[in-house]
């Protein structure tokens, strides 16, 4: 994947996940807010995903980091109506299947550029408990689940600038959830290789 590459939403995103970002800026801008606390709440973060020692997941595109392969790709979607993009900064994590675990982007929505969090989740996880992102040891972000398609999960989060401040000097990322019937979470990690650089050529 060269350096100047650039993707298009629908090609790289799974079927439904671009129309899934933009058709939900509004709620998102508007209520995530308020959505985010009630998450918090009434999820088990502090509990099972937190208490637990999550189990790390190494999935197979991220294992060897010294190979040639970008960690990150720039995907944009045109908003015809308002006359611009939004891009995000896309990291993809596969099975030894090949096919895709997660999908982990970050981005700047509208035009007042608010940082977003945007993950594409595995079908099968503990909806009730909640997914959580971790940056570093000890900053936990509650993700607000959307909704769920054939194939996977929308979580996503508006960060503050404090938050997002972190992410960029993070050394190491996770996605934490647990999965249905399990008693233990589970923990994909973010190779943060390169995520600033990328950021830095997000339109």
């Amino acid at each position: 994947m060269s350096k100047q590459s650039l993707f298009s939403l629908r090609a790289i995103m799974l079927s439904g996940f671009s129309m899934a970002i933009i058709g939900a800026v509004t709620f998102l801008a508007n209520d995530l807010a308020t959505a985010s606390s009630s998450a918090a709440k009434d999820s088990l973060v502090k509990d099972s995903l937190v208490k637990e020692v999550p189990k790390k997941v190494i999935p197979e595109s991220s294992k060897d980091t010294k190979t040639s392969q970008k960690l990150w790709a720039m995907v944009c979607e045109e908003d015809k109506e308002k006359k611009r993009k939004n891009c995000f900064a896309s990291q993809d994590h596969s099975t030894n299947e090949g096919k895709l675990a997660l999908r982990f982007s970050f981005g700047y929505m509208d035009s007042e550029r608010k940082p977003f969090i945007i993950t594409l989740l595995p079908l099968g996880i503990n909806l009730p408990s909640g997914v959580v992102v971790k940056i570093d040891e000890s900053k936990l972000i509650p993700l607000v689940l959307q909704h769920c398609t054939p194939d996977g999960c929308l979580g996503a989060v508006q960060l503050s600038s404090t938050q997002t401040d972190e992410l960029f000097k993070a050394k190491e990322v996770s996605v934490i959830m647990l999965p249905s019937g399990a008693t233990q979470p589970i923990s994909f990690n973010v190779n943060m290789e390169g995520f600033v650089k990328e950021v830095k050529l997000l339109p």
